[in-house]
């Protein structure tokens, strides 16, 4: 196996640099990853390497030889793919297009960041972690990070929540009335 490796390198070597699509020297940076021997691995991504140099020193196109065609891979929105989740956009390839703020998003269903509900019911865990019955259905626990203290409603009492979204996907729970937060994440 190793052998076929080093010969398989080899032949990557002799064959005369060719200008790759990109798809293709990523497939091959890809194809690195999957090898297990540290050596041979790094063999891999140095010919990846010089694929790339190869891909970029290039003669680029003239302008009336570029085809624009506007591609939507499966996954991807038209406003840039990954690169606009970085806030980043796609090169420009018109000069009429150059300097031109990007067009606003499509006006779709605005994302929900908040929702309010009454409790149902609450329980304490034996660490004394809430949890959360609302009367949407949904029930949420009180995260084991999370120090706050959460007292029962009075008898004949409603309590109320909003749960809003907080930092890195977390969700803050606040009880009507009171003041603070309770750290909180979704059961059901």
């Amino acid at each position: 196996m190793r052998f076929f490796l080093l010969l398989a390198g080899a032949a990557l070597l002799v064959a005369p640099a060719q200008a790759e699509s990109t798809q293709d020297v990523l497939a091959q940076i890809a194809k690195c990853s999957d090898i297990a021997a540290a050596t041979e691995r790094l063999d891999c991504y140095d010919n990846a390497a010089r694929t790339a140099k190869a891909a970029l020193a290039a003669p680029a196109q003239s302008p009336d030889q570029q085809v624009v065609a506007k591609t939507t891979k499966e996954g991807e929105d038209e406003g840039g793919g990954v690169l606009s989740w970085f806030g980043l956009t796609r090169p420009t390839t018109k000069a009429e297009e150059f300097g031109k703020p990007p067009a606003p998003p499509e006006a779709g269903p605005k994302e929900i960041t908040e929702i309010s509900a009454g409790v149902i019911e609450m329980a304490k865990n034996a660490y004394g972690r809430a949890l959360f019955v609302l009367d949407n259905g949904q029930v949420w626990k009180q995260i084991d990070g999370d120090q706050s203290s959460v007292d029962e409603p009075k008898s004949g009492e409603a309590m109320k929540v909003t749960i809003e979204k907080a930092l890195f996907g977390s969700y803050a729970l606040k009880v009507e009335g009171r003041r603070g937060i309770v750290k909180v994440r979704r059961v059901k």
